[in-house]
Formats: C-alpha cells, sequence, structure tokens
C-alpha cells in the first residue's frame, strides 16, 4: 500500500516538474510575441505588456506598437503606442504592475495647451465631476470612458467637450490625462461611434523617439502589412475649389504671384526672424499660400488641399506644433493609407497641418488630393518651415 501511494507521488512530481519546466522555457515567452508589420514593431510579455494589450482590447484602446520597448529613467520599462503607452511601475507593496502612461496630459504641456474651464452651471444627471482636475465627463463620452477602465485606464478629464478639427474631420472631442476620445457622427449607435485618438504616437514623435521599423525577430504577425505604395488620392482627384460658404468673409486678394517659379524663389534660405509680424494665408479658390511680414509679401507657392468630404478647414489658425519629419497615416472609408516620411510639418489646427509632398505634383492645379492637409512642393515647405515659428498665424480663406 505505501509502496503504491509513494510510486503515485513521484508520478504526480515528475508530471508538476515537466509542466514547470515547459513554463519556464524561452519558447513559451516568444509564442506569446506578437509582430506588427503596419508599424514595425514587436510586442512581448518580457514586462507584462502583451498580456495588458489583449486583456485590455488593446486593437481598439491602446492601437499597434510604434516603438519597441524602452527603459524611461523615473519610470522604467515603458512602450509606445499608436493610442497610448504602457509602463511597468512597482504598486505599493512592491509588487511590479502594468498601467496606462499620461501621454495625453504631457502632449497637452509639451505644446503649451490650456482648455478653458467646466462652465458655472449644475452638473446634469451621470455627469462626474473631477476637483482635481476642475473638469467633468459626462455624455457621449462617459459610458465609453467607464467601460474601458474609467481613471485607471484612461485617466481623469483635462479638457470639457469640444468641436476640433482633426485628420478626419471636424469631430467633437474630449482630452483625458492618458487619451484623446472622438466622436465619430457617422456612427452614431454603433460600437465605435467614440474611438481614441493616435496621441501616443504623436507624442513619441515629438519627442523624437525612434519609431523607425525594425524588422520580425520571428515572432507571429498580427494586423494588416504596410500598403506597397501610399495610398493618397487618385491623380483624375476632383479639381475646383467648393463653392464658398454664404457666411464666409470676402476672399483676401493678395499681390499676384511673382513671375519666377516658386521652386526657385524657395530655394533662397528663409529669414530666421526679420522682427515684423509673421502670418500665412491660404486661398483654397487660388490654390496658393502667401507669407506675409507686416503687410509686405515676402513668399509665395502653389499648394494642394483637402479632398470632397475631408476639405482643408476654412478660419483663423496658428501654428501649434512642428515635426522635421512624420509618418503619417489613418483610416479613409475603412481602408488603413500610410505615408512615411512626411518632411516638415507645421500643425495648425488639430491633425492639420502643412507639410512637404514628394508623392504627386499637382500643386497649383486645382485638384485637392490631400486628406486635409496643405500639400506644398518640397522646397517651398523646407523654405516654410524655416520662417515660420511655432505661434505664427495661418488664415485658411477662399
Amino acid at each position: 500500500m505505501m509502496r503504491h501511494v509513494a510510486r503515485s507521488t513521484i508520478i504526480v512530481l515528475l508530471i508538476v516538474a515537466l509542466a514547470t519546466t515547459d513554463a519556464a522555457t524561452p519558447a513559451f515567452a516568444q509564442a506569446g510575441a506578437l509582430y506588427f508589420p503596419r508599424t514595425g514593431h514587436h510586442l512581448t510579455d518580457d514586462h507584462g505588456f502583451l498580456s495588458f494589450w489583449r486583456s485590455h482590447d488593446g486593437p481598439r484602446l491602446l492601437g499597434f506598437p510604434v516603438t519597441e520597448t524602452l527603459t524611461v529613467e523615473g519610470i522604467g520599462p515603458t512602450q509606445y503606442f499608436e493610442k497610448g503607452r504602457l509602463e511597468r511601475v512597482a504598486a505599493a507593496d512592491g509588487t511590479p504592475v502594468v498601467r496606462t502612461g499620461a501621454v495625453v496630459a504631457e502632449y497637452v504641456a509639451a505644446l503649451y495647451r490650456t482648455f478653458p474651464p467646466r462652465p458655472d452651471r449644475q452638473p446634469v444627471e451621470g455627469e462626474l465631476l473631477f476637483a482635481e482636475t476642475g473638469h467633468s465627463v459626462r455624455e457621449p463620452f462617459i459610458g465609453f470612458w467607464q467601460a474601458a477602465g474609467g481613471v485607471e485606464f484612461f485617466g481623469m478629464p483635462i479638457s470639457e467637450p469640444l468641436w476640433e478639427q482633426t485628420a478626419a474631420g471636424l469631430r467633437q472631442v474630449q482630452y483625458f490625462e492618458r487619451a484623446r476620445l472622438e466622436r465619430v457622427p457617422t456612427l452614431a449607435g454603433a460600437p465605435d461611434e467614440i474611438q481614441v485618438s493616435d496621441l501616443g504616437r504623436a507624442l513619441a514623435e515629438l519627442r523624437g523617439l525612434d519609431i523607425a521599423p525594425v524588422p520580425n525577430r520571428g515572432f507571429e504577425t498580427f494586423g494588416p502589412s504596410v500598403p506597397a505604395v501610399p495610398d493618397v488620392a487618385p491623380l483624375n482627384a476632383p479639381s475646383g475649389a467648393p463653392t464658398p460658404p454664404p457666411a464666409m468673409p470676402p476672399a483676401i486678394t493678395p499681390r499676384a504671384p511673382a513671375p519666377s517659379p516658386p521652386a526657385n524663389r524657395a530655394s533662397i534660405p528663409a529669414p530666421r526672424s526679420s522682427g515684423k509680424a509673421k502670418r500665412i494665408v491660404v486661398n483654397l479658390s487660388k490654390q496658393w499660400l502667401y507669407a506675409y511680414e507686416d503687410d509686405r509679401l515676402v513668399f509665395d507657392a502653389p499648394v494642394a488641399t483637402g479632398r470632397d468630404g475631408m476639405n482643408t478647414p476654412a478660419g483663423n489658425f496658428q501654428i501649434y506644433a512642428k515635426l522635421p519629419v512624420q509618418t503619417m497615416d489613418g483610416v479613409t472609408d475603412g481602408k488603413y493609407w500610410v505615408v512615411p516620411n512626411v518632411p516638415h510639418v507645421m500643425y495648425f489646427s488639430g491633425g492639420v497641418a502643412l507639410h512637404g509632398t514628394y508623392w504627386h505634383n499637382l500643386f497649383g492645379t486645382g485638384a485637392r488630393p490631400s486628406h486635409g492637409c496643405v500639400n506644398l512642393p518640397l522646397k517651398s515647405a523646407a523654405w516654410l518651415y524655416e520662417w515660420a515659428p511655432v505661434g505664427t498665424p495661418v488664415r485658411v480663406t477662399y
């Protein structure tokens, strides 16, 4: 009897030992790692990031990784994603835990943005107030915010709901410490009506982090591949400017462009500082850009602006961020597009920017192929980037 029990115990111990040995092998870790061709980066469970991503609806709430794992002073292991950032930190009892990072609070601070305070009014039903930030969250965002984890995942609100021009058009958005939520009006009532903006990537680029794709180390792939060719508008894009709305103020008619080719003018070094008030005017009807110092025209160039349905917004703006180079991507009509290495990017309204363009030569022709940005010839964009500091007024008019 004792011999039988001892034999059974040995068998059980052997099974447990084999199971333990298998769980500790490197192959187990590799089997749980993923490579994302669209962004060119890996996601592993070396620090628990893959498990967190999978258990928190990663594709929808965090997007794909845009860096490899980094070690950040004061935080520890960190990885940036399209929509956010994951960090491994020590809990109060010393246990390592994974959390989302305050990418949006840091992004807003880096751009010196401020938001109006919450209006002095009685709370509406279901509205949550946060004394720490002076802001509140309510519909249309509170349901999505709570379902994803609320404060623990997205942080507290740092703005009220507001309307902003994004890369996908004018949308209602709200800023939280760890994410910006935006409402897609065409998807009202659908599961994807509320979406998370790609500000994780934006902060990584703003900080100059290495987001260049790396080769797959032999891991399982996840998601779509990078398109072989940038998915931009066809060369026969609708031409002509849209009819200006009745309420639009009269168009500015600056001095006619100089007869010399814009490319030649762009080769002239841009003045670093003139001590005069600088401003930029983009005329959508003429598909032309003008740069002024006080009332003197110092530069002009042809442009190509947003296609129908993604029209470049008209109004008064200012350059709020500049990036020497950026990979731009998005989803249009359900199709993913990416344009790598866009040079001399100057954001002036949400996701809308002035930037250099190498994939077409339709400037000033009346064709409007962009996703909302103002496309410039490469030399013209380089000139403007050197000339226009952050804060330069930009007026887009008809």
